[in-house]
Protein backbone atom coordinates (compact mmCIF):
# COMPACT_ATOMS: atom_id res chain seq x y z
CA UNK A 1 0.00 0.00 0.00
CA UNK A 2 1.95 3.38 -1.24
CA UNK A 3 1.19 6.39 0.93
CA UNK A 4 1.24 9.94 -0.87
CA UNK A 5 1.06 13.44 0.10
CA UNK A 6 -1.94 14.87 -1.40
CA UNK A 7 -4.11 17.75 -1.94
CA UNK A 8 -8.06 16.33 -1.15
CA UNK A 9 -10.52 19.19 -2.95
CA UNK A 10 -14.05 17.77 -2.28
CA UNK A 11 -17.11 20.29 -4.11
CA UNK A 12 -20.22 19.14 -2.29
CA UNK A 13 -23.63 19.71 -4.26
CA UNK A 14 -26.53 20.45 -1.89
CA UNK A 15 -30.41 21.23 -2.56
CA UNK A 16 -31.36 17.57 -4.36
CA UNK A 17 -32.26 15.77 -1.59
CA UNK A 18 -35.35 17.21 -0.13
CA UNK A 19 -36.51 17.07 -3.88
CA UNK A 20 -36.36 13.29 -4.57
CA UNK A 21 -38.90 11.20 -5.21
CA UNK A 22 -38.79 8.09 -7.21
CA UNK A 23 -40.69 9.24 -10.10
CA UNK A 24 -37.84 11.96 -10.44
CA UNK A 25 -34.36 10.34 -9.72
CA UNK A 26 -33.94 10.29 -13.26
CA UNK A 27 -34.77 13.91 -14.09
CA UNK A 28 -32.69 14.98 -11.19
CA UNK A 29 -29.41 12.17 -12.08
CA UNK A 30 -29.45 13.83 -15.63
CA UNK A 31 -28.99 17.50 -14.14
CA UNK A 32 -26.23 16.56 -11.55
CA UNK A 33 -24.51 14.58 -14.39
CA UNK A 34 -24.52 17.90 -16.38
CA UNK A 35 -23.43 19.79 -13.44
CA UNK A 36 -20.58 17.62 -12.29
CA UNK A 37 -19.34 17.63 -15.62
CA UNK A 38 -19.19 21.41 -16.41
CA UNK A 39 -17.11 21.19 -12.86
CA UNK A 40 -14.80 18.64 -13.63
CA UNK A 41 -13.82 20.22 -17.25
CA UNK A 42 -13.27 23.81 -15.27
CA UNK A 43 -10.60 21.56 -12.95
CA UNK A 44 -8.88 20.64 -16.15
CA UNK A 45 -5.49 18.57 -15.79
CA UNK A 46 -4.62 19.86 -12.25
CA UNK A 47 -6.04 17.47 -10.11
CA UNK A 48 -7.55 14.15 -10.62
CA UNK A 49 -10.98 12.94 -10.82
CA UNK A 50 -10.56 10.11 -7.75
CA UNK A 51 -14.27 9.26 -7.46
CA UNK A 52 -18.16 10.91 -8.09
CA UNK A 53 -19.71 10.68 -4.52
CA UNK A 54 -22.90 10.60 -5.45
CA UNK A 55 -23.61 15.18 -5.45
CA UNK A 56 -20.08 15.42 -4.93
CA UNK A 57 -16.74 15.20 -6.52
CA UNK A 58 -13.36 13.82 -4.86
CA UNK A 59 -10.26 15.54 -6.31
CA UNK A 60 -6.62 14.47 -5.76
CA UNK A 61 -3.65 16.42 -6.11
CA UNK A 62 -0.47 14.93 -5.43
CA UNK A 63 2.52 16.14 -4.14
CA UNK A 64 3.23 19.36 -2.20
CA UNK A 65 0.68 21.39 -0.94
CA UNK A 66 -0.91 24.21 -3.24
CA UNK A 67 -0.95 27.52 -2.61
CA UNK A 68 -3.94 29.66 -0.96
CA UNK A 69 -4.04 31.45 -4.03
CA UNK A 70 -3.63 28.35 -6.49
CA UNK A 71 -6.65 26.49 -3.85
CA UNK A 72 -9.19 30.10 -4.35
CA UNK A 73 -8.50 30.14 -7.90
CA UNK A 74 -9.36 26.49 -8.47
CA UNK A 75 -11.82 26.60 -6.27
CA UNK A 76 -13.66 29.65 -7.79
CA UNK A 77 -13.41 28.12 -11.28
CA UNK A 78 -15.29 25.35 -10.43
CA UNK A 79 -17.71 27.48 -8.75
CA UNK A 80 -18.17 29.46 -11.69
CA UNK A 81 -18.75 26.96 -13.70
CA UNK A 82 -21.06 25.19 -11.09
CA UNK A 83 -23.16 27.87 -11.25
CA UNK A 84 -22.88 29.06 -15.15
CA UNK A 85 -24.42 26.12 -15.67
CA UNK A 86 -27.14 25.97 -13.70
CA UNK A 87 -28.28 29.27 -14.93
CA UNK A 88 -28.11 27.59 -18.08
CA UNK A 89 -30.26 24.59 -16.67
CA UNK A 90 -33.08 26.76 -15.15
CA UNK A 91 -32.89 29.26 -18.54
CA UNK A 92 -33.47 25.99 -20.54
CA UNK A 93 -35.83 23.86 -18.35
CA UNK A 94 -39.10 23.09 -19.67
CA UNK A 95 -39.55 20.45 -16.81
CA UNK A 96 -42.02 20.79 -14.33
CA UNK A 97 -41.64 18.26 -11.50
CA UNK A 98 -39.77 19.16 -8.28
CA UNK A 99 -36.30 18.03 -9.18
CA UNK A 100 -35.98 19.92 -12.17
CA UNK A 101 -37.66 23.34 -10.78
CA UNK A 102 -35.40 22.65 -7.66
CA UNK A 103 -32.03 23.37 -9.27
CA UNK A 104 -32.17 27.45 -9.08
CA UNK A 105 -31.90 26.11 -4.94
CA UNK A 106 -28.84 24.34 -5.73
CA UNK A 107 -25.62 25.33 -3.70
CA UNK A 108 -22.25 24.59 -3.58
CA UNK A 109 -19.66 24.21 -0.83
CA UNK A 110 -16.10 23.27 -0.42
CA UNK A 111 -13.93 21.65 1.46
CA UNK A 112 -9.67 21.26 1.23
CA UNK A 113 -7.37 19.48 3.04
CA UNK A 114 -3.66 18.02 2.85
CA UNK A 115 -1.87 15.19 4.27
CA UNK A 116 -0.55 11.87 3.58
CA UNK A 117 -2.49 9.36 1.82
CA UNK A 118 -2.56 5.67 1.39
CA UNK A 119 -3.56 3.91 -2.24
CA UNK A 120 -5.24 1.25 -2.46
CA UNK A 121 -4.60 -0.67 -5.90
CA UNK A 122 -7.85 -2.93 -6.96
CA UNK A 123 -7.92 -3.74 -10.62
CA UNK A 124 -7.91 -0.80 -12.60
CA UNK A 125 -9.08 1.49 -10.04
CA UNK A 126 -7.14 3.19 -7.59
CA UNK A 127 -8.76 4.47 -4.42
CA UNK A 128 -7.18 6.67 -1.87
CA UNK A 129 -7.93 6.34 2.07
CA UNK A 130 -6.59 6.93 5.45
CA UNK A 131 -7.62 9.37 8.23
CA UNK A 132 -6.87 12.46 6.11
CA UNK A 133 -9.42 11.04 4.04
CA UNK A 134 -11.82 10.63 7.08
CA UNK A 135 -11.29 14.22 8.43
CA UNK A 136 -12.05 15.63 4.94
CA UNK A 137 -15.12 13.84 4.19
CA UNK A 138 -16.17 14.80 8.13
CA UNK A 139 -15.62 18.26 7.33
CA UNK A 140 -18.87 18.08 4.98
CA UNK A 141 -20.67 17.65 7.97
CA UNK A 142 -19.79 21.17 9.82
CA UNK A 143 -21.58 23.84 12.23
CA UNK A 144 -20.93 26.61 9.21
CA UNK A 145 -24.62 27.91 9.09
CA UNK A 146 -24.62 28.05 5.11
CA UNK A 147 -24.73 25.80 2.46
CA UNK A 148 -22.67 27.73 0.27
CA UNK A 149 -19.09 28.17 1.50
CA UNK A 150 -15.00 27.51 0.90
CA UNK A 151 -13.70 25.21 4.20
CA UNK A 152 -9.31 24.77 4.53
CA UNK A 153 -8.00 23.33 7.08
CA UNK A 154 -5.50 25.43 9.58
CA UNK A 155 -3.21 23.28 8.36
CA UNK A 156 -2.93 24.56 4.73
CA UNK A 157 -3.16 27.92 6.51
CA UNK A 158 0.16 26.55 8.46
CA UNK A 159 1.75 26.77 4.70
CA UNK A 160 1.64 30.15 4.24
CA UNK A 161 2.47 31.03 7.38
CA UNK A 162 2.94 34.63 7.16
CA UNK A 163 2.31 35.56 3.93
CA UNK A 164 -0.50 37.78 3.91
CA UNK A 165 -3.80 36.53 2.32
CA UNK A 166 -4.77 39.15 -1.04
CA UNK A 167 -8.30 38.09 -1.70
CA UNK A 168 -11.92 39.47 -0.83
CA UNK A 169 -13.22 36.83 1.14
CA UNK A 170 -13.79 37.57 4.36
CA UNK A 171 -11.88 34.46 6.70
CA UNK A 172 -13.33 32.77 9.95
CA UNK A 173 -11.35 30.55 12.33
CA UNK A 174 -13.61 27.77 13.34
CA UNK A 175 -13.05 23.95 14.63
CA UNK A 176 -15.27 20.77 14.88
CA UNK A 177 -14.97 17.96 17.21
CA UNK A 178 -15.42 14.35 15.65
CA UNK A 179 -15.63 11.01 17.35
CA UNK A 180 -12.73 8.36 16.85
CA UNK A 181 -10.63 11.81 15.24
CA UNK A 182 -10.67 14.72 17.89
CA UNK A 183 -10.74 18.61 17.45
CA UNK A 184 -10.40 20.08 13.65
CA UNK A 185 -9.23 23.38 13.19
CA UNK A 186 -9.83 25.11 9.81
CA UNK A 187 -10.99 28.60 8.43
CA UNK A 188 -13.80 29.13 6.35
CA UNK A 189 -15.47 31.98 3.83
CA UNK A 190 -18.81 32.61 2.54
CA UNK A 191 -19.60 32.66 -1.07
CA UNK A 192 -22.21 34.24 -1.16
CA UNK A 193 -20.45 37.72 -2.97
CA UNK A 194 -18.75 35.20 -5.69
CA UNK A 195 -21.96 34.12 -6.53
CA UNK A 196 -23.21 37.31 -7.28
CA UNK A 197 -19.99 37.97 -9.86
CA UNK A 198 -21.30 34.88 -11.60
CA UNK A 199 -21.84 36.09 -15.26
CA UNK A 200 -24.96 36.27 -16.90
CA UNK A 201 -26.27 34.54 -19.24
CA UNK A 202 -27.20 36.11 -23.23
CA UNK A 203 -30.79 36.05 -23.44
CA UNK A 204 -32.78 33.32 -25.46
CA UNK A 205 -33.46 33.60 -28.99
CA UNK A 206 -36.79 32.44 -28.89
CA UNK A 207 -38.84 34.91 -30.56
CA UNK A 208 -42.01 34.10 -33.00
CA UNK A 209 -44.90 35.61 -34.64
CA UNK A 210 -48.14 35.80 -32.80
CA UNK A 211 -51.57 36.19 -34.85
CA UNK A 212 -54.96 35.64 -34.03
CA UNK A 213 -55.48 31.70 -34.95
CA UNK A 214 -58.13 30.09 -32.26
CA UNK A 215 -57.22 27.56 -29.39
CA UNK A 216 -58.44 24.10 -29.94
CA UNK A 217 -59.78 23.77 -26.30
CA UNK A 218 -60.51 20.65 -24.42
CA UNK A 219 -61.19 19.23 -20.84
CA UNK A 220 -58.73 16.22 -20.21
CA UNK A 221 -58.85 14.19 -17.50
CA UNK A 222 -55.55 14.54 -15.21
CA UNK A 223 -53.49 17.15 -13.28
CA UNK A 224 -52.44 20.07 -14.98
CA UNK A 225 -48.70 19.24 -14.38
CA UNK A 226 -49.26 15.49 -15.33
CA UNK A 227 -51.04 16.37 -19.12
CA UNK A 228 -48.39 18.57 -19.36
CA UNK A 229 -45.67 16.37 -18.49
CA UNK A 230 -46.82 13.65 -21.06
CA UNK A 231 -47.11 16.26 -23.86
CA UNK A 232 -43.29 17.78 -22.73
CA UNK A 233 -42.07 14.58 -22.90
CA UNK A 234 -40.98 14.41 -26.68
CA UNK A 235 -39.34 11.38 -26.62
CA UNK A 236 -42.75 9.66 -25.36
CA UNK A 237 -44.67 10.68 -27.53
CA UNK A 238 -44.37 7.59 -29.42
CA UNK A 239 -47.05 5.78 -27.00
CA UNK A 240 -49.93 8.37 -27.89
CA UNK A 241 -49.41 10.89 -30.73
CA UNK A 242 -50.94 9.37 -34.39
CA UNK A 243 -48.65 8.25 -36.74
CA UNK A 244 -45.81 8.75 -35.03
CA UNK A 245 -43.00 5.85 -35.18
CA UNK A 246 -39.75 7.16 -33.25
CA UNK A 247 -38.00 10.16 -31.97
CA UNK A 248 -34.72 10.58 -31.92
CA UNK A 249 -32.48 12.90 -30.03
CA UNK A 250 -28.79 13.71 -29.86
CA UNK A 251 -29.24 14.15 -25.68
CA UNK A 252 -31.62 12.21 -23.53
CA UNK A 253 -33.12 15.26 -22.29
CA UNK A 254 -35.84 17.98 -23.49
CA UNK A 255 -34.61 21.61 -23.04
CA UNK A 256 -35.36 24.71 -24.66
CA UNK A 257 -33.36 24.69 -27.71
CA UNK A 258 -33.03 20.75 -27.54
CA UNK A 259 -33.89 18.95 -31.14
CA UNK A 260 -35.79 16.01 -31.52
CA UNK A 261 -36.21 14.12 -34.70
CA UNK A 262 -39.72 12.86 -35.05
CA UNK A 263 -40.59 10.07 -37.63
CA UNK A 264 -44.06 9.39 -38.92
CA UNK A 265 -45.38 7.42 -41.93
CA UNK A 266 -44.73 9.93 -44.67
CA UNK A 267 -42.71 12.89 -43.23
CA UNK A 268 -40.66 14.00 -40.17
CA UNK A 269 -40.86 16.72 -37.90
CA UNK A 270 -38.05 18.28 -36.86
CA UNK A 271 -39.39 19.65 -33.22
CA UNK A 272 -37.61 22.10 -30.70
CA UNK A 273 -38.91 23.62 -27.25
CA UNK A 274 -39.24 27.40 -27.21
CA UNK A 275 -40.14 28.21 -23.95
CA UNK A 276 -42.21 27.58 -21.07
CA UNK A 277 -43.94 29.38 -18.33
CA UNK A 278 -45.66 27.55 -15.44
CA UNK A 279 -47.75 28.87 -12.27
CA UNK A 280 -49.90 27.23 -9.61
CA UNK A 281 -53.14 27.23 -12.11
CA UNK A 282 -50.88 27.22 -15.52
CA UNK A 283 -48.32 26.20 -17.85
CA UNK A 284 -47.71 27.66 -21.13
CA UNK A 285 -45.31 25.82 -23.75
CA UNK A 286 -44.27 26.64 -27.05
CA UNK A 287 -42.69 24.75 -29.61
CA UNK A 288 -40.89 25.12 -33.22
CA UNK A 289 -41.86 21.78 -35.61
CA UNK A 290 -40.44 22.30 -39.14
CA UNK A 291 -41.30 19.89 -41.45
CA UNK A 292 -39.05 19.98 -44.53
CA UNK A 293 -41.04 17.39 -46.89
CA UNK A 294 -44.25 20.20 -46.99
CA UNK A 295 -41.94 23.10 -46.32
CA UNK A 296 -43.59 23.90 -43.47
CA UNK A 297 -42.35 26.12 -40.70
CA UNK A 298 -44.99 25.75 -37.35
CA UNK A 299 -45.08 26.97 -33.76
CA UNK A 300 -47.09 24.92 -31.58
CA UNK A 301 -48.77 26.78 -28.17
CA UNK A 302 -50.16 24.30 -25.49
CA UNK A 303 -51.91 25.76 -22.40
CA UNK A 304 -52.81 23.70 -19.58
CA UNK A 305 -55.49 25.41 -17.15
CA UNK A 306 -56.49 23.87 -13.64
CA UNK A 307 -59.69 23.00 -13.11
CA UNK A 308 -59.22 21.23 -10.31
CA UNK A 309 -56.72 18.60 -9.08
CA UNK A 310 -58.02 15.80 -11.38
CA UNK A 311 -59.00 17.78 -14.44
CA UNK A 312 -57.59 20.70 -16.70
CA UNK A 313 -58.88 22.81 -20.25
CA UNK A 314 -56.32 21.67 -22.18
CA UNK A 315 -55.44 24.26 -25.50
CA UNK A 316 -53.66 24.20 -28.71
CA UNK A 317 -52.93 26.36 -31.97
CA UNK A 318 -50.53 26.33 -34.86
CA UNK A 319 -48.97 29.50 -35.68
CA UNK A 320 -47.09 29.78 -39.37
CA UNK A 321 -43.86 30.71 -38.85
CA UNK A 322 -42.43 30.37 -42.44
CA UNK A 323 -42.14 32.88 -45.42
CA UNK A 324 -45.47 31.57 -46.97
CA UNK A 325 -48.76 31.54 -46.06
CA UNK A 326 -49.68 28.67 -45.35
CA UNK A 327 -52.04 27.04 -48.24
CA UNK A 328 -55.62 26.42 -47.17
CA UNK A 329 -55.87 22.86 -47.64
CA UNK A 330 -53.03 22.53 -46.01
CA UNK A 331 -54.02 24.52 -43.12
CA UNK A 332 -57.55 22.19 -42.60
CA UNK A 333 -55.30 19.44 -42.58
CA UNK A 334 -53.13 20.94 -39.50
CA UNK A 335 -56.46 21.90 -37.42
CA UNK A 336 -58.01 17.70 -38.02
CA UNK A 337 -54.30 16.63 -36.90
CA UNK A 338 -54.90 19.03 -33.59
CA UNK A 339 -58.27 17.71 -33.31
CA UNK A 340 -57.27 14.56 -33.28
CA UNK A 341 -53.93 15.05 -31.25
CA UNK A 342 -55.85 16.11 -28.36
CA UNK A 343 -58.47 13.40 -28.57
CA UNK A 344 -55.40 10.51 -28.15
CA UNK A 345 -54.17 13.11 -25.30
CA UNK A 346 -57.45 12.97 -23.61
CA UNK A 347 -57.78 9.11 -23.90
CA UNK A 348 -53.96 7.98 -23.12
CA UNK A 349 -54.53 10.55 -20.07
CA UNK A 350 -57.86 8.63 -19.18
CA UNK A 351 -56.51 5.19 -19.07
CA UNK A 352 -53.26 6.57 -16.94
CA UNK A 353 -55.39 7.58 -13.79
CA UNK A 354 -54.81 5.39 -11.30
CA UNK A 355 -51.08 4.02 -12.61
CA UNK A 356 -48.18 5.66 -11.76
CA UNK A 357 -48.89 8.78 -14.04
CA UNK A 358 -51.83 10.47 -11.43
CA UNK A 359 -48.81 10.86 -8.69
CA UNK A 360 -46.10 11.34 -10.66
CA UNK A 361 -45.59 15.39 -10.85
CA UNK A 362 -47.95 16.29 -8.87
CA UNK A 363 -46.84 18.77 -6.07
CA UNK A 364 -48.65 19.57 -2.53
Amino acid sequence: MATINATILIPDISGFTEFMTTTELNHSTLAINMLIDAMVKAVGDEYEVAEIEGDAVLLIRKGSAPTLKEILNTCLNIFNAFHYQRKWMQQHMVCACGACQAIINLTLKFVVHHGPVAEITVGRFVKQSGPEMIIAHRLLKNSINSNEYLLITEKLFEEEAGVPVQDELEWVSSSEEYTSIGKVNYRFALLNDAREKVPELPGLQNDYCIDNTCYLKMSIPGNFRDVYMVVMNIPGRVDWVPGLRKVEQDIPAVFIGSVHYCTFQDYQAIVSPLRMTMSDEVIFYAESCRIPEMDLSLVYEFVFNKLNEKSCLFACRFLNNGQSPIPEEMGIDLLHRIQDLAEKLATYCAKMEGSSFEPAFQKE
